[in-house]
């Protein structure tokens, strides 16, 4: 019995042996087709639940037995298989799936094969923003989408930027592109809050966390665009948030970082003594005796004074948190991210506080029901500080303040300014200005199969933004105290239904047919409230004042319902033909053109299906396309056709109240009209080393909305009517590939270029013409002309100084010398839109580390400073007003190549005028974004008990450096005051983007 004994446990003890033998941890390197490495790739033990996923370097671990299988999945890869062996390590190489690509690729009301696809769209995935450490989803788009330029207005936080997708493509309209988010048009319209001092409408885009965005994709031609109808003209972004993963471990991802911000280029001006002494100058030589600084009442030489610029100026240091966690079971997934963001601007007084959250769920009810929701919050308070050209913008202040003012006394209180130029110190620590907003963006939505290849999508969606802007002004500087408080509410409830029909016929026919109904309704209600004459700086409220000046409140409905479809077909995977068309009706167009009707055909030929294609063993994959439609363009205001009437003060009468009428009927307005004709071909050579894709648009769009004069006896001035007619063509080019790769080393390129010719067609007959006789749009420093750019810079031609008689000299309208120019001698200067501009990006993996490099560039525009007519000169408004250091350089000898006329010339005054003297050449060539991260690998991860699956550490600058014309110093290039297409390239002290430093850290569990 004893031996029976003992030879039981022998075996138990050799079978555990044998088992504890087998289980081991295996380690590999997970790759694509192009062998580089893959993040977030799931693995799972077949059979089984366990499982993990691949780090930010493609690397994993799992504890496994000999013989187990390993499942490698990923999106957009076919579904690999392993079994373990004798070996620890198991690296595995992925395979392209191009049927798993057909959930990567968003399209307007749906998804698409990648390499099917014939429209025209800009694709920014997952891998290309991961590692961007941005504030806004904007950024991620910069120099990364050909055909898509975006320009960040100012470096103050939260300020809108400029998007255009394929140039400018209307006058009076908005030339903004559509956003979608996930299915939801947001809203985006101006006038949210208080408008002063430049473009001062809050980003769309920051109210959409970039750390929750999966990919971004841009349509630019007819055949992309069309399905949107009415909206579509100025392109559209469709961003897509993260989604769980089917079948994967939950993961926890925690990214940690901290941001330092300052100016990236300011001017050099005057110090107080630098001012004193060159006033004294002057006045000396003008007046021909001697001037001291005390006798222009500007105090001694060494007496006190304030650096205002600086003082605007300070290095803010930001906070931001993002929590994800993703994950999902065999039928369902999950998404769920939390944000907190605590920033400081580089600029006092501008601080924004942001709190979001997302949660994104889908799951399979049954077999042939789907349901799922998609849901974003944003709460956010900014403190509020003017961009330009107002006295409580601290930039525009700061250059405009004269040196030898004091901001405080002796005693370190506030000192008034003694003129209309504020001293910005006091309104910045005094004065309040708070934006609070809250927004939900989300949608739900179920999806029915009833048959095979046949799917009912039912989806109600909302976008909902509550502002609240309040204003409270010191007694210091408003006696009395001010103040005003705007409360905009803006909602939009929508609901999408569509039937997408797919099926093969045979081996070689696939057909897809959507058929849609779009119906939304926006409420948009403003409630403005302003007081006068409080007691004591301590009452805050508005009710506390004993002046109310202005009680106001409006209501904006509108109403959008759209029928539309699009039917796809290929023959053989290779002959591919799609067709679209939608009918739109909105209340915002009039009584006679409540609906329109908007299309578009495209075609395409994959001719690396080709046997003579094939033969050549040059192409992986290489198509041709064509496309051609109409799309509109609604952005013409709530009631644009309507006759309105105004009510309120300029109404009353005698006391009574009345109402006036305001704006005249107009039932045959409808929206502006583009057609699209769009040629291209995409191609991948050399077993994806090589990406180059081409393409040619020309976009014509008709019926603009332009003003047309009345006659007097209407009791109008002017009504807007479809009246004009523009021009956008141009050249887009994507280049991208594998520089370098070894297996330890991997670099890639993507280059993209765009060019933009755009042309005025046809302006209102009863327009201005110009001395030539052409129609024209004329505006202080721009002109659209008829036959010419919209954006042209009208000025006066300058010279510059001459180096014998002293005297500034400019250009008449017919090119010669004058010393005393006029408005008459005002002719086509440059424009503000660029030859070509684009992006160029590199990311470099080696080993554990990572290099991604974003650079963007724009080459032959132009920007007029306007600033410059009072940064330059001598007496500018009185001569209060601070001038840069180069105005120190003045004519004083026959020879000398000075900057400013002598002061005792003719035309000393005159050099303040507009002229081209403000006009710069804004060509520029930015490295917008830099990061270098490293990640631990994974044996010293197995070293800190497996707790994380990946560690990364990384820093990022933004606008490290620009290279730059030398007449650009000091000042941004990539910068306009105003998001109107008139006015595109224009400044007038506006502040400058912000140079950003980051460190952080991103754990995963």
């Amino acid at each position: 019995m004893k031996k029976k004994c003992n030879w039981l446990c022998l075996l138990f003890l050799m079978g555990m042996t044998l088992s504890f033998a087998q289980e081991k941890t295996i380690t590999g390197l997970v790759t694509d087709q192009n062998n580089i490495p893959l993040p977030g790739v799931n693995i799972v033990i077949k059979g089984t639940t366990t499982g993990t996923q691949s780090d930010f370097d493609g690397n994993y671990a799992i504890s496994a037995s000999e013989g187990d299988v390993l499942v490698f999945s990923y999106l957009g890869q076919r579904t690999t298989e392993r079994t373990v062996g004798a070996s620890s390590t198991l690296n595995v190489q992925m395979e392209e799936d191009a049927q798993a690509l057909e959930e990567v690729v968003v399209i307007g009301y749906g998804n698409q094969e990648e390499r099917k696809i014939i429209q025209n769209v800009g694709i920014v995935k997952e891998e290309a923003i991961e590692n961007l450490q941005v504030v806004s989803a904007d950024q991620l788009l910069q120099g990364q989408s050909a055909g898509t330029q975006i320009v960040n207005a100012s470096g103050v936080i939260g300020s809108a930027a400029v998007i255009r997708v394929r140039g400018v493509n209307s006058i009076n309209s908005g030339s903004q592109p559509l956003i979608v988010i996930d299915g939801v048009p947001i809203t985006d319209t101006e006038g949210n809050t208080l408008n002063r001092g430049g473009n001062t409408d809050i980003n769309p885009l920051s109210y959409v966390n970039p750390n929750d965005i999966e990919s971004l994709t841009v349509l630019k031609d007819a055949g992309a665009t069309s399905i949107y109808g009415s909206r579509g003209a100025n392109g559209v972004i469709l961003i897509t948030t993260k989604k769980g993963r089917r079948n994967s471990k939950t993961t926890v991802t925690l990214d940690v970082n901290t941001q330092f911000s300052e100016s990236t280029d300011v001017p050099e001006i005057l110090t107080a003594d630098e001012f004193r002494q060159f006033k004294s100058e002057v006045a000396t030589l003008q007046q021909g005796t001697p001037v001291s600084p005390e006798d222009l009442g500007l105090g001694s030489i060494g007496d006190p004074g304030t650096d205002w610029l600086g003082g605007v100026q300070r290095t803010g240091i930001s906070q931001n948190y993002n929590l994800g966690v993703r994950g999902g079971g065999e039928k369902s997934s999950f998404f769920f991210g939390l944000d907190y963001s605590d920033r400081e601007g580089f600029i006092i007084g501008n601080d924004q506080q942001r709190a979001a959250a997302r949660i994104n769920i889908d799951t399979d009810v049954t077999d042939w029901l789907k349901a799922g929701m998609n849901l974003g919050v944003t709460n956010n308070r900014l403190a509020r500080v003017f961009i330009e050209n107002e006295i409580d913008a601290p930039f525009t202040t700061a250059f405009l303040q004269s040196p030898v003012v004091r901001a405080f006394d002796d005693e370190g209180n506030f000192v008034q300014s003694g003129s209309f130029i504020p001293n910005i110190f006091a309104r910045v620590a005094l004065d309040d200005r708070e934006l609070k907003t809250f927004r939900v963006i989300g949608n739900a939505f179920t999806e029915v199969t009833p048959l095979p290849g046949l799917t009912w999508r039912s989806e109600f969606g909302m976008d909902r933004l509550d502002t609240e802007e309040t204003t409270r002004e010191a007694e210091f500087n408003s006696p009395g105290g001010l103040g005003q408080q705007v409360s905009v509410r803006e909602e939009r409830w929508l609901t999408n239904q569509t039937l997408n029909y797919t099926n093969t016929f045979g081996d070689d026919h696939n057909l897809n047919v959507l058929l849609g109904l779009n119906y939304e309704e926006t409420m948009r209600t403003r409630l403005n409230v302003f007081s006068t004459g409080f007691l004591t700086d301590d009452l805050r409220n508005l009710g506390s004042g004993s002046t109310p000046t202005v009680l106001n409140g409006d209501r904006f409905p509108s109403r959008l319902f759209g029928l539309f479809s699009r039917v796809s077909y290929d023959y053989k995977g290779k002959y591919l033909v799609e067709g679209s068309i939608r009918r739109d009706g909105s209340s915002r167009f009039g009584a006679n053109n409540r609906f329109g009707y908007f299309w578009s055909a495209a075609a395409g030929w994959i001719l690396s299906e080709e046997t003579f294609i094939k033969d050549l063993n040059f192409f992986d994959y290489l198509s041709l396309r064509a496309s051609i439609g109409t799309v509109g363009n609604d952005r013409l205001g709530t009631f644009p056709s309507l006759a309105l009437y105004s009510a309120g003060a300029i109404a009353d009468y005698t006391g009574q109240s009345g109402i006036i009428p305001g704006q005249p009927a107009n039932p045959d307005l409808k929206w502006e009209e583009s057609e699209t004709l769009d040629i291209g071909f995409k191609s991948t050579m050399f077993s994806g080393r090589l990406n180059f894709n081409v393409s040619y648009f020309k976009k014509t769009t008709s019926d603009l909305l332009l003003n047309q004069v009345l006659p007097p006896q209407t009791g109008f001035a002017t009504i807007s009517r479809n009246i004009g007619e523009m021009e956008n063509s141009g050249w887009e080019f994507d280049l991208s590939g594998v520089i370098a790769q070894t297996e330890n080393f991997n670099w890639r390129l993507n280059f993209n270029l765009t060019t933009i010719d755009n042309e005025v067609l046809k302006l209102n007959e009863d327009a201005a013409t110009d001395a030539q006789g052409r129609r024209i749009i004329d505006g202080p420093i721009q002109r659209a002309i008829e036959g010419e750019s919209l954006n042209n810079f009208f000025l006066i031609r300058y010279v510059g100084v001459n180096p014998q008689t002293g005297d500034a000299e400019w250009l008449d309208v017919n090119g010669n010398i004058t010393t005393n120019p006029g408005s008459a001698d005002r002719v086509v200067t440059g424009s503000p839109l660029p030859d070509f501009s684009g992006g160029i990006t590199n990311t470099i993996r080696w080993g554990d580390f990572d290099l991604s490099v974003l650079m963007n560039y724009s080459y032959g525009n132009d920007v007029v400073i306007d600033g410059l007519r009072f940064a330059d000169g001598n007496d500018a408004i009185g001569g209060i007003v601070n001038i840069r250091r180069q105005n120190l350089n003045y004519w004083r000898q026959p020879g000398d190549n000075a900057f400013l006329p002598s002061p005792t010339s003719s035309t000393f005054n005159l050099f303040n005028q507009r002229s081209t003297q403000q006009q710069l050449d804004a060509s520029y060539l930015r490295l917008k974004n830099v990061t270098l991260g490293y990640s631990l690998p994974q044996k010293v991860l197995d070293r800190l008990g497996g707790i994380f699956s990946g560690v990364r550490f990384y820093g990022t600058a933004t606008n490290l450096f620009t290279i730059k014309r030398s007449e650009m110093e000091g000042i941004d290039p990539e910068v306009t005051d105003d998001i109107d297409p008139l006015f595109q390239g224009e400044s007038f002290f506006t502040a400058p983007q912000a140079k950003t430093y980051s460190l952080g850290a991103r754990i995963q569990f």
